[in-house]
C-alpha cells in the first residue's frame, strides 16, 4: 500500500493533535501498603516514601519459552511468565529517617538480632505505581503484588567532591503485576 507524499510536515502535529501527546517519564508515583507490615508506622513510611521517590524501574514481564521438535523442524512456544523485580530509589530524609523505615520492613524478613527468617505473611505486602499525564490525571496504573525488600542500601556513595543529594536503594521481589485500567481513560 502506498501512502501519499504530502511532503515533511515538521513536528507540529505534536502542538495541534492531542494523540501526540508525550508521556512523561518523571510523572509518577509509588504506593506500598505497609500499614499492615509495620502497624505503628506503616502509613506514615508508605506516605514519606511515596513523596520522596526519585526512581523506580519499570515493570517488565517476559516469558520463558520451550523448543518443541518434530522431525528436523523446531518451534517456540510460551511458558510460565516472570516478572522482573523493582528497584525504587527514595531520598534519604532526616525528620523521618527512610533507613530506619525500611531496616524495619525489612527486620520483617530476616532480624540480625535473633538470626531468624519471618513469616512471609509478615513481611509481603501489595502496592500500586501510577503514571501520570501532564495534566495530573492517572494515565496508567500498575498493580503490584507479592512485594518485599530483598535489599537496600545507601544508593550514593559517600565523597567530599559530590554535591548530590543522599539515596537509599530498594530493590523490591515482587511476585507478579499487571497493569489495571483507569477507569475514565
Amino acid at each position: 500500500m502506498a501512502f501519499p507524499n504530502k511532503g515533511y510536515d515538521g513536528a507540529g502535529h505534536f502542538a495541534t493533535n492531542p494523540n501526540f501527546e508525550v508521556q512523561r517519564s518523571n510523572h509518577f508515583e509509588v504506593v506500598l501498603n505497609l500499614s499492615t507490615i509495620l502497624p505503628s508506622q506503616g502509613d506514615t513510611v508508605a506516605e514519606h516514601i511515596r513523596l520522596s521517590v526519585k526512581s523506580v524501574t519499570a515493570p517488565k514481564v517476559t516469558s520463558e519459552q520451550i523448543t518443541l521438535k518434530h522431525g528436523n523442524d523446531t518451534v517456540k512456544v510460551a511458558a510460565a511468565p516472570s516478572y522482573e523485580d523493582l528497584s525504587i530509589q527514595v531520598h534519604d530524609t532526616l525528620g523521618l529517617d527512610q533507613i530506619d523505615a525500611i531496616q524495619s520492613w525489612y527486620n520483617k524478613v530476616f532480624d540480625w538480632n535473633t538470626k531468624l527468617m519471618g513469616m512471609v505473611s509478615d513481611y509481603k505486602t501489595s502496592g500500586i505505581l501510577y503514571m501520570y499525564s501532564p495534566d495530573g490525571s492517572v494515565k496508567r496504573q500498575w498493580v503490584l503484588e507479592g512485594v518485599w525488600p530483598r535489599s537496600y542500601g545507601s544508593g550514593t556513595d559517600f565523597s567530599y567532591e559530590s554535591t548530590e543529594a543522599q539515596s537509599v536503594t530498594l530493590d523490591l521481589s515482587v511476585d507478579r503485576y499487571h497493569e489495571e485500567p483507569v477507569s475514565g481513560n
